[in-house]
């Protein structure tokens, strides 16, 4: 059981540590959540998969560090715990980095990160301002930018689900309005909010009555956090043409959050762009979001999978 500091935000990070037998020193892996507050496993429906891939990567001599996010477990949350956007996650990202650099049962040159969806936001963020960032994979991580990749995922989980198809068309003209108000900057704050606002009541999909105000007030309530104004506008192309370090990007082709053929083709692009030199992309048959093998990919399923991660 580890616990440091990233000072710079006032956020104290709890996580576990695990080593090889042996000496060492030995090279090391961070491991970074996905979206939300997560615990230092990813627990989800009863699945620990970052518990998985420690405990493989421990026996095959690899250390590896997973932690709490903010808020979660033994963290904390910090001075401001509604503000932070994945660019504050890249501090504590550093924190841990710096935090394995000073053990001498790690190898300091060998010190890696591997994100899992917003993770895969995070670690070509953290490797494109550090060189002590040895190597980064991603798993499920993305290439476009958060405002079409929200609006492909709301597209394959609708058709999943087995949306009607005039729905889903106004679900999806809906949300191309709403994100192109939050992506225009030219407009006054107050005015964007008005705007946004008539947008949303215009649906034909809302409840009537204090429901469908209640409905209004969460969907404006949501794209007004600042992580949700934040991702929308990032771009992880510039980012990616910036890491240096090897990469290793991987994606099932079952994924609905993160769909697999686009976002590797353009991560894949953007190394190429930056001319990283040792990189590969796999995409693998039959994987969902969590990397399970899977019938469709739909959230209902991750519970009744038996396996947590396929290794």
């Amino acid at each position: 059981e580890v616990v440091y500091e990233n000072e710079a935000a006032g956020v104290t990070l709890a996580g576990t540590l695990t080593l090889p037998e042996g000496e060492g020193p030995f090279p090391a892996a961070l491991m970074i959540t996905g979206s939300g507050a997560q615990d230092r496993d990813e627990t989800l429906f009863q699945h620990k998969p970052f518990w998985v891939i420690a405990d493989h990567l421990t026996r095959r001599g690899v250390a590896v560090l997973r932690v709490d996010d903010r808020g979660v477990g033994g963290s904390t949350t910090g001075d401001d715990p509604e503000s932070a956007t994945s660019e504050d996650f890249v501090g504590d990202v550093l924190a841990g980095v710096a935090f394995l650099a000073k053990r001498e049962e790690i190898a300091h040159d060998k010190i890696g990160l591997i994100g899992h969806s917003e993770g895969g936001v995070i670690a070509p963020m953290a490797a494109a301002r550090s060189k002590d960032v040895a190597f980064i994979v991603l798993l499920a991580g993305t290439g476009v930018r958060g405002d079409e990749l929200l609006m492909l995922q709301n597209e394959l989980i609708s058709r999943a689900d087995g949306m009607d198809e005039e729905e889903l068309q106004r679900g999806l003209a809906l949300n191309r309005k709403l994100f192109a108000l939050v992506l225009d900057d030219t407009l006054p704050s107050e005015e964007r909010k008005k705007a946004m606002r008539e947008v949303v009541e215009s649906s034909p999909d809302l409840s009537e009555g204090k429901v469908g105000e209640q409905e209004v007030q969460a969907i404006l309530e949501q794209l007004a956090t600042p992580w949700i104004q934040w991702f929308l506008r990032h771009d992880p192309g510039p980012v990616l043409e910036k890491v240096r370090c090897p990469v290793l990007a991987l994606n099932g082709t079952l994924d609905l959050r993160v769909p697999c053929e686009v976002n590797l083709s353009t991560i894949e692009a953007a190394l190429e762009r930056g001319e990283n030199p040792d990189h590969e992309v796999h995409a693998f048959e039959a994987l969902n979001h969590l990397f399970q093998h899977c019938e469709t990919g739909q959230l209902k399923e991750y519970g009744h999978i038996e396996e947590t991660f396929s290794l």
